[in-house]
């Protein structure tokens, strides 16, 4: 004797409601496509075959950074590609204040150069982690203002 077939179990999300689990798709629901949110109510948008859409505030990378940078409307950002320049050559400022530092205490008396041979390295690290904290928001600012222009763009179309 055959058992006979499991009823399909009714949708978890009603219209309208709330999906606590939105990347588990319901028993014959369609699937969407890996990091594309869902939408319920509407077909998915197509994924692959489409080129990609270049927001109005970016330009090509062979615009060049002067270029960029002397950019007066300010539609191009450079912090994001010139952040880690900025990060390189402040920690090495930093190396070369503490070694300083070192130095000018060995000048004037052994335990001032191990004071700061040993202490010394302290509010060079506290500036480090400012800088990198400073960076890290102005980068996060930018890829907001970017993701918001987005997400403005898609929804004027």
């Amino acid at each position: 004797m055959q058992n006979p077939p499991a009823p399909e179990p009714s949708s978890p999300v009603p219209n309208g409601g709330y999906d606590a689990y939105p990347s588990a798709p319901s028993a014959g629901a369609p699937t969407q496509p890996y990091g594309q949110p869902p939408v319920y109510g509407a077909p998915p948008a197509p994924a692959y075959g489409l080129p990609p859409q270049v927001p109005a505030y970016t330009q090509p990378q062979g615009d060049g950074f002067f270029k960029a940078l002397f950019d007066m409307s300010f539609s191009r950002y450079i912090t994001l590609s010139f952040a880690k320049f900025i990060y390189i050559a402040f920690i090495a400022l930093c190396a070369l204040g503490w070694l300083f530092m070192v130095i000018a205490g060995f000048s004037q008396d052994a335990s001032v150069g191990i004071m700061a041979f040993l202490f010394g390295w302290i509010p060079a690290l506290v500036y480090i982690i400012l800088i990198r904290l400073g960076l890290e928001t102005s980068v996060a600012l930018i890829r907001t203002a970017r993701n918001t222009s987005e997400l403005v763009e898609q929804a004027r179309r």
